[in-house]
């Protein structure tokens, strides 16, 4: 239908509304994300982890750390980085770390490897000094986590003939070690101990530490006691807990930095963020693995101090222990305070959880990765685009797992699907600004993302992990590979670990091979009786998430409750915000909706059939239907073809009646183009824009005006504009997967995709909500 001038009449006008409107009643869908773009998202978490995790194997193991653009590794024995390299020991520290996260993604075979590598070459008989937090959340956490997932005892990834209890050993062996620390005149242990000879005259010295390096050691501390029968290692960390305890203020709060040695108070003043928020984590989570009463008492009163005198309209501040609420002493944000929606949500203030998530996820939005530390500005002058300002001693962003950590406690909670798209936002950031070829680089610079050499061991522990099983269908953490699948790998001879073990000077190695089973009928009839008695998949009911994230199970046996310690004899928040620990039933998902930002971006899902293939971001224009409801419109996606090209000439309405089309930017305005294919049948515009996306300005998102004819105002069907180079990513997608599922082998490659997209579905919802 060609058009030189664009006129409508009235009553055709009318005619034109009736019939788009029953159009779009066929397209409007739920905008829950579908299922093929989930499993997409997931497959896409677990290769970030294989990336990062086969790299560190390859260029870095047996260094604890991997150093992603040198593409070598991190050596404890240089200490690089002063007193950030005190998690440092020479114990292959990524590696263990990593080690349940090989489990929840079913990898049997890589994991029986690792345990096997980890039992065989690692040794804590080192003079080096480490940090005693540090040391006991990733290493005797990571290693009493993969004892209980590998041990017949429990779950049982492993068998009798291939794990006896080796990392337990380490884990004890370690835990041994570190226990010189806790002698001290208040038993709030110093901050470092020398793996050989203890604690060092300097480090005695130096009597400085905080809660929670000296109090969030109880929940590993309190496993390694039950698995090993010795309680001296949970009741050190408990001693050390409660004398915290006993000194908070009258008003129930901490300050920063305490002496171990006099228990004065150094810093007093104190937040949610650095210094202080795994104490919060572990008085809760001990109560949940232990049931004893007292724990979520202290919980309970440490909790309403801080929503009474530290939470400032759902922001967290920093305030003086002794002044509370009075007595602000700074107004900053932390990236580690990300934590607290994930423990809000545990104890039951879901509602809470859902404001404080939304502050900080506007942090990660606004700067593309979530910032170190945030100056806020004076109250009631930020905006949004202006929060404050980042302190120029931290304008790092080191991947941290505890913002992707909360989004999927709280999608857990509610199941609603805003979590999902806010994971899949951030998961596309980490790989946008952050991926190398030999891993995942830290972000040196918020403001240029720019990216250093470095990549924490709790990127693959905790990071990757809470990715995936934030889009993981289901309901459990860890489903067992089945008896077959076991059976053929198995079977497989000469398989080597991903990595090598250089000799203690740290030459090049060989690989090390795990040793091969003989598999005959008889050993594989007993393997196969063997996983079937071990199948019951593990539950996130059945599990607790260490600060460091690994998984703990929770086991009667090892945790004794008795009948007589019950939740409800605990004190209770005022407002009936807290009732217990247990999950709020109501499950609050009303939205809490700030000031509306300049722009709301459109996700515009792409999926071949049953097969996701992206998704892009889209900026929306400011006429038109307006995808910012719990509605999605879906229908077949026609990609950009040259004879429609700008839509400001003739259409062919059979080529886009009832589908969301793909056109050029130029020539006529969004609004012309728009109507023209609305008159056409279509139900959907995206924009393709003529200019490159700026380097500087990644994350850049437009308003698309109505032109000065007031054209918009007839349109009733979304319009969008995406990037050029998502367009171009998009198209190879396409015919990629395209060629891929074709059967018939008579594809000539794109053309068949530009002409024939029907099976292209598009799905417009907001990007975020």
């Amino acid at each position: 239908m060609a058009m030189t001038r664009y006129r409508v009449r009235p009553m055709r006008l009318r005619l034109v509304f009736l019939f788009m409107s029953v159009a779009l009643l066929g397209t409007l869908c739920s905008a829950h994300m579908h299922v093929s773009e989930l499993r997409y998202l997931q497959q896409q978490a677990r290769d970030m982890f294989y990336h990062g995790y086969r790299n560190y194997m390859e260029h870095a193991y047996p260094w604890d750390e991997l150093k992603p653009l040198s593409c070598s590794g991190r050596r404890w024995d240089r200490r690089e980085r002063g007193d950030l390299d005190d998690v440092l020991g020479g114990f292959s520290l990524t590696l263990v770390d990593s080690l349940d996260m090989l489990a929840v993604l079913g990898d049997r075979d890589e994991f029986a490897c690792a345990v096997k590598l980890v039992s065989s070459s690692v040794s804590f008989d080192r003079d080096v000094t480490v940090s005693v937090f540090e040391s006991t959340i990733r290493v005797i956490g990571g290693l009493v986590s993969a004892h209980m997932l590998a041990s017949p005892e429990y779950f049982g990834m492993m068998d009798e003939t291939e794990y006896n209890g080796e990392l337990l050993e380490l884990a004890e062996d370690l835990g041994r070690r570190l226990l010189p620390a806790f002698e001290t005149p208040t038993g709030i242990p110093v901050h470092r101990v020398n793996l050989r000879r203890g604690v060092l005259p300097r480090d005695r010295a130096a009597n400085l530490t905080c809660p929670a390096a000296a109090g969030s050691l109880l929940v590993e501390m309190a496993y390694l006691s039950r698995l090993t029968g010795d309680e001296s290692f949970e009741e050190r960390a408990k001693q050390a807990v409660v004398a915290i305890w006993e000194r908070r203020s009258d008003l129930d709060l901490l300050g920063s930095s305490i002496d171990v040695g006099s228990g004065q108070w150094i810093y007093s003043h104190g937040g949610i963020g650095a210094g202080l928020d795994s104490f919060y984590e572990y008085l809760l989570k001990y109560h949940l693995i232990s049931g004893d009463s007292q724990w979520l008492a202290m919980f309970n009163a440490s909790y309403h101090a801080v929503e009474t005198h530290v939470n400032h309209d759902d922001v967290y501040i920093e305030v003086d222990m002794n002044g509370g609420r009075n007595q602000v002493r700074a107004r900053r944000v932390s990236a580690l305070q990300a934590f607290w929606p994930g423990l809000q949500v545990l104890a039951g203030d879901v509602s809470g959880a859902i404001r404080t998530h939304e502050h900080m996820f506007s942090l990660w939005d606004e700067y593309g990765a979530m910032p170190e530390l945030l100056d806020l500005a004076p109250r009631g002058t930020s905006k949004p685009g202006n929060r404050g300002t980042v302190i120029s001693w931290a304008r790092t962003a080191p991947l941290r797992p505890e913002l992707i950590e909360s989004t999927y406690h709280l999608y857990q909670a509610t199941k609603d699907h805003k979590y999902l798209k806010m994971g899949r936002q951030m998961l596309q950031d980490i790989r946008r600004v952050s991926e190398v070829p030999c891993g995942y680089a830290a972000v040196r610079d918020i403001h240029t993302l720019d990216v250093e050499d470095r990549m924490d061991s709790y990127f693959l522990s905790e990071t990757a992990k809470y990715l995936y099983l934030l889009f993981s269908d289901e309901p459990d953490v860890i489903v067992p590979a089945p008896a077959r699948q076991r059976n053929i790998t198995t079977a497989a001879t000469n398989r080597s670990c991903s990595g090598t073990i250089p000799d203690e000077k740290h030459t090049l190695g060989s690989s090390i091979p795990c040793e091969p089973r003989t598999t005959n009928v008889s050993s594989t009839l007993e393997e196969s009786s063997y996983v079937r008695r071990n199948r019951k998949p593990l539950k996130a009911s059945d599990v607790v998430f260490s600060t460091e994230g690994h998984i703990l199970m929770l086991d009667s046996h090892l945790f004794r409750r008795t009948t007589t310690q019950k939740s409800s004899a605990s004190p209770k928040c005022e407002n009936g915000k807290l009732q217990g620990h247990r999950r709020n039933v109501e499950l609050e998902v009303a939205r809490q909706v700030q000031a509306t930002p300049p722009v709301i971006p459109v996700g515009v899902a792409v999926r071949i059939g049953g097969v996701h293939v992206m998704t892009l971001v889209a900026s929306p224009a400011k006429f038109g239907l307006q995808v910012t409801t719990p509605s999605a419109v879906e229908a077949p996606l026609l990609l950009f073809t040259p004879d429609i090209g700008e839509a400001c000439g003739s259409i062919d309405t059979d080529r886009v009646r009832g589908k969301i089309v793909m056109v050029a930017r130029g020539t006529c305005t969004f609004a012309e183009k728009a109507l023209r294919l609305q008159s056409a049948g279509a139900v959907g515009v995206v924009a393709i824009n003529s200019k490159a996306t700026s380097s500087r300005y990644p994350n850049r998102k437009y308003s698309l005006a109505d032109d000065a004819r007031g054209l918009g105002q007839h349109v009733t069907i979304p319009v969008v504009l995406v990037a050029r180079e998502d367009a171009t990513q998009l198209h190879r997608h396409a015919s990629l997967k395209w060629l891929l599922g074709d059967d018939e082998g008579d594809s000539d490659g794109e053309n068949d995709v530009q002409t024939d997209s029907d099976v292209l579905i598009g799905s417009l919802s907001p990007w975020l909500y």
